[in-house]
């Protein structure tokens, strides 16, 4: 039963992969270089403060599409642990930058920041037509390529 259990845990739910139905984003081709950006958590604290980083969490997804260059997006999450994984694609290094750097961003980073016990970072290149990738994909390369603050 305490298999079972542990195992449970670990259960995972995800979002599909959604592009972003914005006119601009039309005109890529299955060739169009994008800039993929992983990230993965994993939190503690009280319930306020993990309720606080979820509330971060979906007000920046709301928001997402209103970002220029961005093309879009997945979230997955353990059921019952305490670690999340997001996948953004952008048009290229400076939307990702603009995003990183927004009002909206900073407010969750700073907000939901005491939430967070270890982070995983990965951002690199891939094609348009090699987009949505797996979330095993994902996970194999915030191991090998992420870089962990």
């Amino acid at each position: 039963m305490i298999t079972f259990l542990n195992w449970f845990s670990y259960c995972t739910i995800a979002t599909p992969f959604q592009k972003n139905i914005n006119p601009k984003n039309a005109m890529l081709s299955n060739d169009s270089s994008v800039v993929i950006a992983i990230t993965e958590v994993e939190i503690e604290g009280s319930y306020s403060i993990r309720s606080i980083f979820w509330d971060r969490v979906s007000s920046v997804r709301s928001k997402l599409d209103q970002n220029e260059g961005y093309l879009g997006g997945a979230i997955r999450r353990e059921i019952f642990g305490n670690r999340a994984w997001t996948m953004t694609v952008w048009k290229n290094e400076s939307a990702l930058d603009q995003f990183v750097y927004s009002l909206e961003h900073e407010r969750a980073m700073k907000e939901g920041g005491p939430a967070v016990k270890k982070s995983k970072f990965y951002r690199g290149f891939r094609t348009w037509n090699e987009i949505a990738l797996s979330w095993k994909v994902a996970e194999t390369l915030l191991a090998e390529e992420g870089r962990v603050e």
